[in-house]
């Protein structure tokens, strides 16, 4: 299948440092060829970009929201040429982007699903957060539950209903975070429930009855820490390569997932960076098999 690429080489709204400088380092290191041994022709469609002319000081949120605007516009450009898109992203930050250009592309209405496998839920939001960090309240604001500016900033015109989100992968939780989950119609399925393959099935046939189209957000983060050792945000007990293919080929297999994105891979620390670039190839490649259809328009 043909797929387009979109970069997104920023970590909040700074560019091609750390995980930003992630999704060139995949490029560099092989994973169109690596695509192609699955079935995959990967296209490279363009990078998203924030002009340093539009930043604003000391508004972090607001700069991410306007460089998720050119990730969103495109998004739309690919997804209005009918062609499903990969994202290589920093962070998840990214993600609001991503959805806005989904929205753009196919209505404010259109029934958008969200799967999101991470380690983490990135369900925060500033009163629930102990950290502040804004990775990590990336979902909630695709809920609608944070970040009106960003979100604004980001043109992402509605919320993603909650009945509409599946979370997958998730072991490392905040008390309040956790709390917030529980009174949403987010379902979430820890690391170890995602060894359940059925289960784990049954949630996507679920999930893809009830939507025309879903974005799939991957952070590596939800692989062990031993296979992705320079990841900034490591957790122990994570997915193996084996694990996580299997995982993501299930959404993928789905025919309903129009944009596939992939963030936290970050390249330094020498030999760290490069196991962890090997490791997120294989999990990327050895995924696309999995995805052999999807919604034209």
């Amino acid at each position: 299948m043909n797929v387009q690429v979109i970069t997104v080489p920023y970590r909040y709204d700074v560019h091609n440092q750390g995980v930003g400088s992630g999704p060139k380092a995949l490029i560099a290191a092989g994973l169109v060829a690596d695509a192609a041994k699955s079935g995959a022709t990967l296209s490279l469609a363009g990078d998203a970009w924030l002009d340093p002319a539009d930043r604003e000081s000391g508004r972090t949120a607001v700069n991410i929201g306007k460089l998720g605007a050119s990730t969103a516009a495109l998004v739309e450009q690919v997804r209005r040429a009918g062609e499903p898109v990969l994202i290589l992203a920093g962070d998840d930050t990214a993600a609001i982007g991503v959805v806005s250009g989904l929205q753009a592309a196919h209505g404010a209405g259109a029934r958008i699903g969200v799967v999101w496998i991470d380690a983490h839920g990135d369900f925060n939001t500033p009163e629930t957060s102990y950290s502040g960090i804004l990775s990590g309240m990336s979902l909630a604001i695709v809920a609608g539950l944070a970040g009106p500016n960003w979100r604004e900033a980001a043109k992402l015109a509605a919320p993603v209903s909650t009945d509409r989100i599946i979370v997958g992968g998730a072991r490392a939780l905040d008390a309040k975070e956790a709390a917030l989950l529980n009174v949403t119609d987010v379902r979430l399925f820890n690391t170890g429930d995602l060894h359940d393959a059925k289960a784990w099935g049954a949630a996507m046939d679920r999930l893809s009855s009830s939507v025309d189209y879903v974005a799939l957000h991957v952070d590596i983060d939800v692989l062990d820490p031993r296979l992705v050792p320079s990841s900034s945000t490591p957790s122990p007990d994570g997915l193996e390569i084996s694990q996580a293919v299997t995982a993501i080929g299930t959404v993928l297999a789905t025919g309903k997932v129009v944009a596939y994105s992939v963030c936290g891979v970050n390249p330094g620390g020498g030999a760290r960076g490069k196991r962890t670039i090997d490791t997120v190839r294989q999990v990327v490649a050895g995924s696309l098999a999995s995805w052999t259809a999807s919604p034209a328009t």
